[in-house]
This record gives C-alpha cells, sequence and structure tokens, in this order.
C-alpha cells in the first residue's frame, strides 16, 4: 500500500540535496514524519496547503517502512500513518508535482481518485440555485476488493467491491425514493472514443432530483451517512456531474 506525503518545493529542495529528512516544521514538532493514505491526501491538501503551488506529491510503500510507521488516531477520529524516523530518498517510490489547477490541487488518478467531492467543488455546488431539478451524471470505476474502515462490519479483504456497491445501491434507494428522486437513464460502457486512453467506467448512470435541496437534503440524512460508508468503500474514482434539464430536440447547442 502506498502511503503519501506533500512537501513544499524547498523542503524537497533539502530532502533532495542531503539524501534524508526529518520532515517539514510540523513533523519537527510533532516528533514524527505526517503520512496520509491515498482516501485522506486531498483533504489534507485542502486543509494544510490551501492555494499553495510549486507542492511535491511524494509516496512509499508502507510496507517497506517496518515497525517504525505506526497507525495512530488523527483528524475526525480516523487513523493515519505516522513515521517515526528519518526518510530516506531510497525509500521513495514515486515523486512527481502536484499541481494546483482552479484551486484545487492535482492528484494522480492512479494514486488518488476522486470519491468525494472536494470542499471547494461542495461549496460550488451549494453556491448553484437549487431551487429547479437536477440531473447529476455518475462514473464510476471500482476496486477489485472494498477497503472498509476497520471496525465496520464488512471489514474483510475478500470483500469485492462489486458487493459493497450493491449494499450502497440497496440502502441508497429507499433515500432516493423518499426525496423523490429517480433513475433517470443507465448504460453498460463499452469504450472511450473521446477521452484519456484507458479510461473505463464500472457504472453509469443518470439520477434526476426534484431540486438541489433535496439532493442536500439526501446526503444529509443519517441513514444515507451508513449507506455512503459502502460506496468509499466500493468506489476507486468516479465522476459526478451535475447537469440543468433542457428541451430535447434536433440541435447540438
Amino acid at each position: 500500500m502506498l502511503i503519501l506525503k506533500i512537501f513544499r518545493k524547498h523542503e524537497w529542495q533539502v530532502f533532495r540535496r542531503d539524501g534524508v529528512t526529518a520532515g517539514a516544521p510540523i513533523d519537527l514538532q510533532d516528533g514524527f514524519i505526517h503520512f496520509s493514505t491515498p482516501e485522506q491526501a486531498a483533504q489534507t491538501a485542502a486543509l494544510h496547503f490551501a492555494g499553495e503551488e510549486g507542492l511535491m506529491l511524494l509516496a512509499v510503500d508502507a510496507d517497506d517502512m517496518g515497525e517504525d510507521l505506526k497507525w495512530e488516531v488523527s483528524r475526525g477520529g480516523a487513523k493515519f500513518p505516522h513515521l517515526f524516523r528519518a526518510l530516506k530518498l531510497e525509500d521513495l517510490e514515486r515523486v512527481e508535482p502536484l499541481p494546483l489547477i482552479g484551486g484545487v490541487h492535482r492528484f494522480p488518478e492512479d494514486l488518488i481518485g476522486h470519491v468525494d467531492p472536494t470542499r471547494i467543488q461542495f461549496d460550488l455546488f451549494k453556491g448553484l440555485d437549487r431551487d429547479h431539478p437536477i440531473e447529476m451524471l455518475n462514473l464510476v470505476r471500482l476496486r477489485d476488493f472494498a477497503v472498509y474502515p476497520e471496525g465496520h462490519a464488512l471489514h474483510d479483504p475478500n470483500v469485492s467491491a462489486e458487493e459493497a456497491y450493491r449494499h450502497y445501491g440497496a440502502e441508497a434507494l429507499p433515500i432516493l425514493q423518499r426525496i423523490g428522486a429517480s433513475i433517470l437513464w443507465r448504460g453498460a460502457f463499452e469504450a472511450t472514443v473521446i477521452g484519456p486512453a484507458g479510461e473505463a467506467w464500472d457504472h453509469a448512470f443518470i439520477a434526476r432530483y426534484p431540486t438541489a435541496h433535496a439532493f442536500l437534503d439526501m446526503i444529509s440524512d443519517p441513514d444515507y451517512a451508513k449507506a455512503v460508508v459502502h460506496r468509499q468503500a466500493a468506489v476507486r474514482t468516479s465522476r459526478l456531474i451535475r447537469c440543468k434539464p433542457a428541451q430535447a430536440g434536433t440541435r447540438f447547442a
């Protein structure tokens, strides 16, 4: 399992020069080097590196860190990987820039998928008109196996992502019906004719909501909070694109 570390440009330059580092100032202060899992990294960037350019993303294999890597409860009660020794250049599996695009740091999709909206994306959604119907295009690519948090009843390395996504659908459907939403269209992916090479989706569908208020009601529903854990465990990456319904006809635009 790869775990990720974000360095500012000057911190990376010093690390590369010396071949070893005790980390950034916050790491020196806390006595260990902070890492994030791929699922945690986007929030780490948003909280601690918002708007910063020139960042570098480093990846190491957690298994190679041995007993010096400890998983400890941190932000939001989640367990984060903390390294209790210096980090060496030879530890690194990958090093690459972490560009800032449209105010959001763009992570390599093979390292960190798009599973939940970032704070910026969610604020943009909330800032749009909430009083008209919306249609949400969903494109979903699954992991091979589900990754449930420790303590969950389905926390098991042998649970398939497809099974986890079925649980999500079964538990989310009654909530969709309760708020007056429906699945408008569903299709089976065959090929990407125009788009990034190798991009493929396991599920593609459009959900229609009577208003954006209804969508916000759904995601704040306590039952949905339980259901979405299955989605987070199942999904490798996804797209969720909000559209406003328009009149169909013979014109493209």
